[in-house]
């Protein structure tokens, strides 16, 4: 992608997005305190989450995108604020992010989930960029997902991404179904090389 312009996301006011990715940062350095090295593990682990953030760029192709992560703690599954909302346009090729620098937030989950070792879920909702049919209405959302563990991203397939977003975490029980969505086999992400 050679052109990545930034959306206005009215919705998260800087104040907030600031202060939970500054919360996220503090759990991050705190899992990393019990290591050997602290400073090296949240190095590695945002090293990782730029590859997964970038992997997912340049592997979702084309459409409107909703991306978000859940990350289990102790207290509880931790995501974003909201889903950070994108524009891809292969055909360009662009990338449109929001200009609050949403994903600071996401790719901050996904070094949390790295430097605990938790096995997060990303999960994507995407839908064509197109113009909403005035007979059909805007189409439905196609859900994919990845779960991210031990420094690997695992696609996860339609099965897995609908019971994982289709039942309540805490009980296990159902949730009501949306009937526009519909739920995808996740491709292998392409990642960058890390760093030797």
């Amino acid at each position: 992608m050679s052109t990545i312009s930034n959306l206005p996301q009215p919705r998260t006011s800087l104040a907030d997005l600031t202060e939970r990715v500054d919360d996220l940062d503090v759990r991050i350095w705190a899992a990393a305190r019990n290591t050997d090295d602290p400073q090296l593990a949240v190095v590695r682990a945002r090293e990782y989450a730029e590859s997964v953030f970038i992997g997912l760029v340049l592997t979702i192709g084309s459409g409107a995108h909703r991306l978000n992560c859940s990350v289990p703690t102790a207290t509880g599954a931790v995501t974003a604020g909201e889903d950070l909302r994108m524009d891809i346009a292969t055909e360009v090729p662009a990338v449109r992010l929001p200009a609050s620098g949403a994903e600071r937030e996401l790719c901050e989950l996904f070094a949390l989930a790295h430097v605990t070792g938790a096995e997060a879920t990303v999960i994507l909702r995407s839908r064509p960029l197109l113009e909403p049919d005035v007979g059909t209405g805007t189409p439905g959302y196609v859900v994919r997902g990845w779960r991210l563990s031990g420094g690997q991203t695992t696609p996860i397939d339609a099965a897995g991404m609908f019971a994982f977003c289709c039942s309540e975490a805490s009980s296990g029980e159902p949730l009501p179904l949306d009937p526009n969505t519909r739920y995808a086999d996740a491709r292998t992400l392409v990642t960058p090389p890390g760093p030797d």
